[in-house]
């Protein structure tokens, strides 16, 4: 809990905050304090200055990156506009949404040394601090590993590392659980409840709320620049859950449920769950019938686009990355590959793209050997989105990266062009950031333009989306979703290679389940979620909604089968 000292180890004070060259400020009037030791929430939908927020904190603006800063902020009792960025990094700790953004160096331990070793520490305090780093994240057998031959998930691990080895009294985590799969994400949970017990003051921006919510002290929540709501986490919701929902704020699933139910007169206004446990309590009075949208007809998929048999890939020797995996994905499916960190699922991607070509086993796509396609020519039939897609950005506005998506394509007239990028901007709600730097936008955004480069000159037959909810709020996820399944109408296969276990358990088809470069599981993943060995080895979790139903069932209670969506429970409930 937090501590009892009377002075706050970080003060906003009237904050309002305009990024450089900007007439509107990406935060304005934004005041409140952090209790020393506490662990606060920082929640709202994509683009409202959450990162913004976080990177005051730190003096990367607006020493760094510009910009004009009114009214005070405090941290550790030095002002942020009269303290440099080296000076604050005594105080702060920064995990960036994107950790790559952090590192300066080749080699894991390095990196983990690079903080330390600039506060001019021992040698043998900056050693003991690696050793302490590498063992907590669980990257200790990678310690001499290059960077970035890291997967995703471990290089959000070493991100993690770096600033723990810095042991500043703040630490501002920005989505840290975003690239690691569900175990590993509960694990992290538990570090930072210990961090907290250690006296650490923690800021946390996350998605993945259900397993921080209940342990939270504060939760301050920001919409469009302004602070809505801020306070115990169970008072904010009491307050503006709905608005919450509306705007695009992730929160778990029984507490959506409550919420939901409160507003249809069915939950008394006092009973808002937050955990399965309390949901499991206060929805035991309920009755259930099958909800309309019960019923889905078996689809009928094209023709096999992707045919692998007993696919192998090794980076050398004593490093193998697929073990002799066998798979086939058809036309209009869409799929979701799974599994624990440095499973082999990134390798897979490349593999399918042909930015790596195989080293044991068959492997064909679209009716030819993966040996014989040239990466160019492939590109016309299959596109992956990667997992920071600014790794794939060419220009300086985001209407200029999709024109040259098109001219790469051989679609040269201007009037066409205009007219496809506009309506590509439309469907993913890009409109407003048409002259934006690619590099300016927020993380889900980015995703999204990642997304549109890809598809907006047509002719693509497969797409594959690495994390494709990472720095998504709820809106922009559904409207996702929504447009992938009007690329499933068009025949285009979706894969998607993610860690957040909603989308599998809601949008997709089919999953494929990796762990240690094997396929342990290809079904449905609602056969998944009861297949607790699987679930153990590939270090997966079910969602809040899935051990829900499990608890209700357990008592007694008859719930149709097909729940699947916070949606159909509602719809369920008689």
């Amino acid at each position: 809990m937090a501590s009892s000292s009377s002075a706050p180890l970080v003060t906003f004070d009237q904050v309002t905050f305009y990024h450089f060259e900007r007439t509107r400020p990406a935060l304005s009037e934004i005041s409140f304090a952090l209790p020393r030791g506490s662990l606060t929430l920082l929640v709202g939908p994509s683009g409202c200055g959450k990162s913004t927020l976080c990177m005051l904190m730190t003096g990367i603006v607006p020493h760094l990156l510009g910009g004009v800063l009114k009214g005070r902020v405090l941290v550790d009792g030095k002002d942020v506009s009269q303290t440099s960025v080296k000076d604050l990094a005594l105080s702060v700790g920064l995990l960036f949404q994107d950790p790559e953004w952090m590192f300066a160096t080749l080699r894991v331990e390095d990196e983990i040394a690079f903080g330390p070793e600039n506060l001019k520490l021992p040698k043998e305090e900056i050693y003991q601090r690696v050793e302490d780093a590498l063992e907590t994240v669980h990257l200790t057998p990678f310690r001499h590993q290059l960077v970035w031959a890291l997967s995703g998930g471990q290089i959000q691990k070493l991100g993690f590392a770096s600033v723990l080895a810095m042991q500043p009294p703040l630490m501002i985590l920005d989505e840290p659980t975003a690239n690691l799969d569900p175990a590993t994400t509960h694990a992290v949970h538990e570090l930072i409840l210990h961090l907290r017990q250690q006296g650490k003051t923690i800021v946390l921006v996350s998605k993945d709320l259900d397993e921080f919510i209940a342990d939270a002290d504060n939760m301050i929540y920001l919409a469009e620049g302004k602070i809505i709501a801020q306070g115990e986490p169970r008072q904010v919701i009491r307050q503006s859950g709905l608005h919450m929902l509306q705007a695009g704020v992730w929160l778990p699933e029984p507490t959506e449920i409550g919420l939901c139910l409160q507003e249809k007169g069915r939950l008394p206004a006092e009973t808002l769950p937050l955990t399965v446990a309390e949901a499991k309590e206060a929805f035991s009075r309920l009755s259930f019938v099958s909800p309309k949208s019960e019923m889905v007809q078996p689809k009928d998929f094209g023709e096999a686009l992707i045919e692998a048999e007993n696919l192998q890939y090794a980076y050398t020797p004593k490093i193998p990355a697929l073990r002799g995996i066998s798979f086939t994905i058809r036309r209009g499916e869409i799929v979701a590959i799974i599994g624990q960190n440095g499973a082999g699922k990134s390798t897979l991607a490349k593999l399918l793209v042909g930015l790596l070509k195989p080293t044991g086993g068959s492997l064909h796509l679209f009716g030819k050997d993966a040996t014989r396609w040239k990466v160019a020519e492939l590109a016309n039939q299959i596109a992956l989105v990667f997992q920071n897609p600014e790794h794939q950005f060419l220009c300086d506005t985001v209407f200029e990266e999709l024109s040259y998506s098109l001219l790469a394509k051989g679609i040269t007239d201007p009037a066409e062009i205009q007219v496809r990028v506009v309506e590509t901007l439309r469907q993913l709600d890009l409109q407003d950031n048409a002259q934006t730097h690619p590099f300016a936008l927020s993380e889900g955004a980015k995703r999204r333009l990642g997304v549109a480069t890809m598809l907006v000159g047509g002719g693509t037959q497969a797409l594959i989306v690495d994390e494709p909810t990472y720095g998504q709020d709820r809106r922009m996820t559904e409207r996702l979703m929504k447009y992938i399944r009007q690329l499933r109408q068009e025949g285009i296969t979706v894969i998607m290679i993610t860690h957040d276990m909603r989308l599998v358990e809601a949008h997709i088809d089919r999953a494929i389940v990796m762990a240690e470069g094997r396929i342990l599981y290809d079904g449905a993943p609602q056969t998944l979620f009861t297949l607790e060995e699987v679930i153990r080895q590939a270090n997966l979790r079910p969602t809040a909604l899935n051990r829900l139903l499990t608890e209700l069932r357990r008592q007694g209670m008859i719930i149709p089968p097909n729940i699947n969506t916070v949606a159909k429970f509602i719809e369920a409930v008689q």
